[in-house]
Order: C-alpha cells, then sequence, then structure tokens
C-alpha cells in the first residue's frame, strides 16, 4: 500500500520508544503488502476494526496492545493515511471527540 507520510511513525518512535520496535514493523508491513480488502488485511493483523466514528477510518492494536493507530485506509486506491498514534486513554479522548464532532 501507499503510506502517504512516514512522519506520524516517526512521531510515534520518539514519543513511545518502548513500542518502537512494534511502530516499525507496521509501517513496514502496510508499505510492503498490498491489502485488498479488511478481511485480508486482518489476515495479519487481527486486531484491526473499524473506527465507526468516521467512514474508512480504521483501529490498530500495536506494541502488545500498548497503542492504537487510527488510520484512514482506502482499500481499492491503496492508500494509508495514519491519523492518530495513540495510547488507549488517548484513544479513548480521540474517540469521544469524534462522537461528539461528527462528519
Amino acid at each position: 500500500m501507499h503510506v502517504i507520510s512516514k512522519e506520524p511513525f516517526e512521531e510515534a518512535v520518539k514519543r513511545y520508544p518502548n513500542d518502537s520496535l512494534a511502530i516499525r514493523a507496521l509501517y513496514r508491513l502496510v508499505r510492503e503488502t498490498d491489502f485488498s480488502s479488511p478481511a485480508e488485511m486482518r489476515t495479519l493483523i487481527p486486531s484491526l476494526d473499524n473506527f465507526k466514528y468516521r467512514n474508512k477510518w480504521w483501529v490498530l492494536d500495536i506494541g502488545g496492545n500498548n497503542l492504537r493507530v487510527i488510520a484512514y485506509i482506502n482499500f481499492v486506491n491503496k492508500r494509508f493515511y495514519v491519523k492518530h498514534i495513540a495510547t488507549h486513554a488517548d484513544y479513548d479522548k480521540l474517540t469521544r471527540y469524534y462522537r461528539e464532532n461528527k462528519e
């Protein structure tokens, strides 16, 4: 897939050094694999789940479930754009924000 920007991954590596291997591994996996559907992506990333407050946004658990990645994923055009890489506590705040501020 085409990862729109590597910057969110690099920022997350600095912010969460204990999970840097998992962050970099996700970047490589997504960049090197052309997933054609959520079901196909789930074969390698079982935690993939729909982020129900935004269209085509998905959530992935990484780092032994320490972090959550929220990304816009367009499976048809093979685009992967990270919106947030956050701890579970920050994810809960983001979820609350997006639930209250609909598209």
